[in-house]
């Protein structure tokens, strides 16, 4: 165990240089050279100094805090958003307090709690909290990125925001499809209050439209956005007497969920059905799922997201930034053109 007793000023003394670059050494701050900081680090290690981060607040008139607002963690595109943030922040020595929404009724109550500096910024990632509650973070007037979820209306020139390009998402989903031969498509998807998933629908069925192709609304199936959904939609569209020869899910989470209908109900995928689904998580290309899919590259939007975040902790000033990110067709075995059932 570190002795606590020892202080910046003894490291930085030991060490030949001030306290400000003992401070910032430690923070990995580019400022200091590589040779100096990983010198600064090993003396650190060597005199037990431990930073006082309750010390350090009190100088800085922060909390070394951000708030992590995360979706269900059982959907597994969350802990990958998740993971690579609290890296990102560990890098600058920020703790992350995480919520969750896995508890109805709870996350607002959460979020209230956030008020009044006990954190210093925050990214949110859920899907599930309306605009009102989006918007009242926002007046709040704490740093705040939302990653992975896009905001309706004149919010979206007041936030910074870090998406993938779901239109375009849901357009090559149609493109692809129609190459195959397929016109009977069906879509799994969630609510429309989740802007994500309207857009991805939106891109859907506008690229389906430029070839004379409309959905056919009895082969639409809502649910949350989980792998129940998924399996409830497929078992309930594929037992109708005309079943889809194609069926978009609006996340992998949720495609994983269909896949496990179809092989319930003895639908050979891809011969008889081809499912797709977006965001090319990594289990999506295990043998077991095989999933044609949508790639957003979740870590790289995370990573800007905590860029972004922190520039502004930082006092970074400007007009609201949106990163929109490209995504792009991953061709597996879960699609195919259509054959004679």
């Amino acid at each position: 165990m570190g002795n606590k007793s020892v202080t910046s000023y003894e490291v930085a003394r030991r060490a030949g240089v001030s306290q400000s670059t003992v401070s910032r050494a430690l923070r990995g701050d580019p400022r200091v050279v590589e040779s100096t900081r990983e010198r600064i680090r090993e003396l650190a290690l060597e005199m037990g100094y431990v930073p006082h981060v309750m010390a350090r607040s009190l100088i800085t008139q922060r909390s070394a805090s951000i708030a992590v607002v995360s979706g269900d963690l059982r959907n597994p595109s969350y802990p990958t958003l998740v993971n690579t943030l609290q890296d990102r922040f560990a890098q600058h020595d920020y703790r992350v307090l995480l919520m969750s929404d896995r508890t109805e009724g709870t996350l607002e109550k959460d979020i209230l709690a956030l008020r009044g500096g006990l954190v210093d910024g925050v990214v949110f990632i859920s899907s599930r909290l309306d605009s009102p509650m989006v918007s009242e973070m926002i007046d709040w007037k704490i740093p705040l990125v939302i990653l992975n979820r896009d905001v309706d209306g004149s919010q979206a020139g007041r936030v910074d925001r870090v998406t993938s390009d779901n239109v375009r998402g849901g357009r090559l989903v149609a493109e692809h499809l129609v190459e195959m031969g397929h016109r009977r498509i069906g879509l799994i998807s969630g609510p429309l209050e989740n802007p994500s998933v309207k857009l991805r629908e939106s891109g859907l069925r506008d690229g389906l439209a430029e070839h004379g192709i409309v959905i056919d609304e009895s082969l639409v199936y809502r649910g949350a956005v989980d792998a129940s959904t998924g399996f409830d939609g497929g078992m309930a569209l594929l037992s109708r007497d005309e079943p889809p020869t194609a069926l978009f899910c609006a996340t992998d989470f949720m495609a994983y969920g269909t896949l496990d209908a179809a092989k319930r109900l003895g639908v050979r995928v891809p011969d008889e059905l081809s499912v797709v689904g977006y965001n090319d998580l990594d289990a999506s290309g295990w043998s077991m799922f095989d999933l044609t899919t949508v790639r957003q590259p979740l870590e790289d939007m995370a990573t800007a997201a905590s860029e972004l975040l922190l520039a502004r902790i930082d006092g970074a000033a400007g007009a609201p930034v949106h990163r929109n990110f490209d995504v792009e067709w991953v061709q597996r075995g879960s699609a195919g053109p259509v054959k004679d059932r």
